[in-house]
């Protein structure tokens, strides 16, 4: 499992990605081979421009959790995404 923070100013959520989603997607090498040598995300407050940042914002979003200061965590969420419970 792979966590990423991001904040921009009153926002605050993690990108949660298990290891076969990112071998997927050919983010990380499996055996030394394939992978990047970095990732950029795209939090849902961003507003990427570019046709790629979209697409890869789209499928991104489904691994993404908002921590809100102000209201209560999507317990489920975190729960799913952290392998805790599957999904219903």
């Amino acid at each position: 499992m792979y966590v990423i923070s991001t904040r921009a100013g009153s926002h605050f959520g993690q990108f949660v990605f298990s290891k076969h989603v990112l071998l997927q997607r050919d983010i990380i090498s499996d055996q030394g081979k394939g992978g990047k040598r970095a990732i950029r995300v795209y939090p849902p407050w961003d507003n990427p421009t570019s046709k790629q940042a979209l697409k890869t914002q789209q499928w991104q979003l489904e691994y993404f959790i908002d921590i809100p200061f102000t209201e209560p965590l999507n317990c489920d969420q975190a729960r799913v995404l952290y392998g805790t419970q599957q999904l219903k």
